[in-house]
């Protein structure tokens, strides 16, 4: 089975646990209704509506090495290989409370860009729920073929970086966000464009995640020249991760003339992490748990119309992987330019059937 697909069935089975805990008695009392019901002097929603979205992103994936074992004056010790898949478009598709999204690489390098950072392999996927006060997420992303930016290792004399083809980064996200200000806040029209926010407001954030990550690579991950100052280590061709994270947050939109509106959004806290390390040269594995940090930051300006809408949009998540004397630390950033529109839908027999199901109800 592949772990794109073991990716999947850890989504649906993990929104199947969530709509049976969120089960609930059809007669509730009067205040647990108001607080379940959206002011529509803040949050204008659109479930009739089909909404696409074309994005141009920027985005950098890298992994940063650093090591407190011995004093290096030269840089050599600091690797911080990236992947070169900068420019990607991508279409999402919304609609009521389902967005699937998909993103391709859609400038090929050209010959001297493979000669001088050789070339990266790239596909990602996303798909996501929202329920009244969650958010459902899942994420899958998969690189090959990294070079390394460390001034050190830059060959000047053939004007190329350090490159290893063999690298390959694989990892996959299952998150949670939880919105307390549901009722005055919406999350989905900063970033998702399935509602629009007509008036500022704020709200607390509380969010939980579980995600596997994997790099791996025909030799050690470490460059070469960098391997003398990473102990027992240095020959390591295989880290993974399987981690949990619980953490807590804020988001605000300000919003002016009911159309323009910039958010800011800073999550973090602890990571669970069991981890593996594996050397096959040196024939040693060594498993353990451990504690790390984990955060995301996202930032939007944009303009949201009625139907039409534009908007860019910064996110950026972060781990931090503390080995025997060294560090790991990966990094997603992503600056997305978004443009869209939400068309008026016929709604078919079979729509009218999924949300008069009870489970569908639910979210």
């Amino acid at each position: 089975m592949s772990r794109f697909t073991q990716f999947l069935i850890f989504f649906f089975c993990g929104l199947n646990l969530a709509g049976q805990t969120g089960a609930y008695k059809s007669k509730r009392d009067s205040l647990i209704t108001y607080r379940n019901t959206t002011d529509t002097n803040y949050i204008r929603k659109y479930p009739n509506r089909l909404i696409l979205t074309l994005y141009q992103s920027y985005r950098q994936y890298d992994i940063r090495f650093t090591q407190n074992l011995l004093q290096d004056t030269l840089g050599l010790s600091a690797p911080r290989l990236i992947a070169d898949a900068n420019v990607v478009t991508g279409l999402t598709v919304d609609f009521d409370k389902i967005t699937f999204s998909f993103g391709l690489k859609s400038t090929p390098p050209t010959a001297d860009q493979i000669a001088q950072k050789g070339n990266t392999t790239y596909r990602t996927f996303s798909l996501s729920l929202s329920a009244y006060r969650f958010r459902f997420e899942g994420a899958f992303r998969r690189y090959k073929g990294f070079y390394d930016m460390a001034p050190a290792r830059f060959d000047t004399l053939n004007n190329k970086y350090y490159q290893r083809p063999d690298l390959d980064v694989m990892s996959f996200r299952l998150r949670t966000l939880y919105i307390f200000n549901k009722r005055k806040f919406s999350y989905n029209a900063a970033y998702f464009n399935t509602h629009r926010q007509i008036k500022s407001s704020g709200t607390w954030l509380a969010i939980g995640s579980f995600y596997n990550y994997n790099v791996a690579s025909d030799s050690s991950i470490i460059p070469y020249n960098a391997r003398p100052f990473y102990g027992n280590w240095n020959s390591m061709n295989q880290y993974g991760v399987i981690g949990i994270s619980a953490g807590v947050g804020g988001s605000y939109t300000l919003v002016l003339f009911k159309r323009l509106y910039a958010n800011f959004t800073l999550i973090g806290g602890p990571d669970f992490q069991h981890r593996t390390m594996v050397s096959e040269e040196d024939a040693l594995t060594k498993k353990y748990w451990r504690t790390g940090y984990a955060g995301d930051t996202r930032i939007a300006l944009g303009l949201n119309s009625k139907n039409f809408f534009m908007s860019l949009t910064y996110r950026q998540e972060y781990n931090s992987y503390q080995l025997t004397n060294f560090r790991i630390e990966p990094r997603f950033i992503s600056v997305d330019f978004n443009i869209g529109y939400r068309f008026p839908f016929k709604e078919r027999k079979w729509v009218t059937r999924l949300k008069s199901n009870k489970w569908y109800q639910l979210l």
